[in-house]
């Protein structure tokens, strides 16, 4: 496997070329993390992990390795500690229930985030709770410490509008220990400002440090509070100094970077770093069976995926 001159980012290529592929495709070894299958797919699968691991979150240790209990209520509650608020706002849409009807104590059959959901109508604050398919603002807890496995999740009290143009701002915590401060430090800094966001942090204690440990997600017209947040974590103890080889940092320890916007098959659904890993990992195994240099390919994959090659964090097209 041989490299070269290309547009991508010096760090990228730097970390490259600490990663072994041997000429089958069957072995590889990426900052002293060993991958091997027989299995091309399985091959790839591995590979692409790894490289999430080390290159983007900053995770040494093999998943094999970890044995943790997902939930934490202890952990939990001293994150909860640093939230400022409890309530949000969501919209959602009313579904028609027959048998039920229309009164002040009835519940109230609606479609949020996907799923269909009885709510209280007394949550309802806007919008006509009695017309099925309209919308309507409902309270709800900000609060959200099962959505996301691993993590505890928290809408702000302005929250995020949905949309496909998100930006994700992640913040390097170097311990659990400081986890709950640099939590309320970001939380704090967001409420006072007005932004409206989402934000989850790591609640399984094995898993720090993490270069991803804290996840901001503004959306694009929100994106200039990014450097906002960078500011405010800059003296703050338990903030890190790496930040992931894909991402564009702003700050020691913190960086940014837009979610994919990939629709081909397979790669919908995939977070940044499992999308940025996976197209990573396809480049690294073409260019060891085909001998051809492996920044070349990526640069390709990349220009297909709609990456900016030169600025990974960034899809093609994007605003500045």
């Amino acid at each position: 496997m041989s490299t070269g001159t290309t547009t991508l980012p010096h760090r990228l290529t730097d970390a490259l070329r600490e990663i072994r592929i041997s000429q089958d495709g069957t072995e590889a070894v990426v900052h002293g993390r060993e991958v091997n299958s027989d299995n091309p797919r399985e091959m790839r699968r591995l590979l692409s992990d790894a490289l999430y691991d080390v290159l983007h979150a900053g995770r040494r240790m093999e998943k094999g390795e970890i044995s943790f209990r997902i939930r934490d209520e202890e952990f939990e509650r001293d994150l909860a500690r640093g939230v400022p608020h409890r309530e949000t706002t969501t919209r959602a849409r009313v579904c028609a229930a027959e048998g039920h009807g229309g009164t002040e104590t009835s519940p109230l059959l609606v479609e949020r985030d996907g799923v269909r959901v009885w709510v209280p109508r007394a949550l309802v604050v806007d919008g006509d709770p009695e017309t099925p398919g309209a919308v309507v603002t409902l309270r709800t807890a900000a609060l959200r410490p099962a959505l996301s496995p691993g993590f505890f999740m928290v809408d702000g009290s302005r929250p995020r509008p949905p949309g496909r143009d998100v930006l994700r701002v992640y913040v390097n915590i170097t311990s659990w220990q400081e986890a709950p401060a640099v939590w309320a430090k970001v939380l704090g800094h967001l409420e006072d400002t007005g932004t409206a966001y989402r934000a989850k942090v790591l609640s399984a204690k094995p898993l720090y440090p993490r270069r991803d440990a804290l996840v901001v997600y503004l959306a694009g017209d929100s994106a200039h509070a990014a450097r906002g947040i960078a500011d405010a974590v800059a003296t703050t103890p338990g903030v890190g100094h790496e930040t992931s080889v894909y991402t564009e940092e702003l700050a020691p320890g913190v960086a940014t970077a837009w979610e994919p916007d990939d629709r081909r098959p397979g790669m919908t659904g995939l977070s940044f770093g499992q999308h940025r890993a996976s197209i990573t990992a396809h480049a690294l195994l073409d260019a060891a069976k085909s001998g051809e240099r492996v920044e070349e390919l990526l640069t390709a994959a990349f220009l297909e995926a709609g990456v900016e090659p030169a600025n990974p964090a960034r899809n093609t097209g994007h605003r500045a």
